[in-house]
């Protein structure tokens, strides 16, 4: 099942699942409208789950004396507020697998902050602190990808995006198909012995720091 806002990206994505026969099913859903949350925590939860992915992510890019409470209160929602609340679900509900395993994707800014970007950065560094509250049974870890060509860097200059992106020091020709291979790695049997951790996969800001 895919939880995604509605539009022509979830069909693309539901499309390219079937033509590799997976049975993917859409789950129209906007995380930053909580009066939808009820009804997709219940979808959910309504049968055994041995396994899920929590993809999410939207900023305001503001310092946090210009960010006024709406935006904060939607960059928590979409990006740690749901994810949250589906982990007491799964708790409350009973509905987890024997064996299953979670994986959130947070951001190496939610570890070490950037500059601009307030509330996206305490809402990722707060889904870390979902890690320890793993309902029992459940294998949770969290990715912290690399830099990716994504939406969210749109409104970056290019001169910007060609100098964020310059920061790398490890040379990643599909750092998307890298990305995913290691939630495929964290969500698989040979990650057995990983739990309750954060997995860095950025390839330059982790070792070296900012510039």
């Amino acid at each position: 099942m895919a939880p995604a806002r509605p539009g022509a990206r979830l069909q693309a994505l539901v499309v390219e699942a079937r033509a590799r026969g997976i049975a993917l099913e859409p789950l129209p859903l906007d995380l930053g409208d909580r009066e939808q949350w009820p009804a997709a925590l219940a979808a959910l939860t309504q049968a055994p789950v041995a396994g899920f992915a929590l993809v999410a992510g939207i900023n305001h890019d503001l310092s946090a004396a210009k960010l006024d409470e709406s935006a904060w209160d939607h960059v928590w929602d979409v990006n740690t507020g749901f994810h949250a609340r589906l982990l007491q679900a799964f708790s409350a509900s009973g509905t987890l697998a024997p064996g299953a395993v979670g994986l959130l994707v947070g951001s190496i800014v939610g570890s070490r902050g950037n500059h601009g970007q307030s509330a996206y950065a305490a809402a990722k560094g707060a889904l870390l602190d979902l890690l320890p509250l793993a309902p029992p049974g459940l294998r949770l870890n969290a990715l912290l990808p690399p830099l990716v060509p994504s939406p969210l860097l749109a409104h970056l200059a290019p001169a910007a995006h060609a100098h964020l992106f310059a920061s790398r020091s490890l040379d990643d020709p599909d750092p998307v198909a890298g990305c995913a291979e290691a939630g495929a790695f964290l969500l698989g049997a040979g990650a057995s012995y990983i739990h309750r951790q954060a997995f860095h996969a950025d390839s330059r800001i982790t070792a070296l720091g900012w510039d």
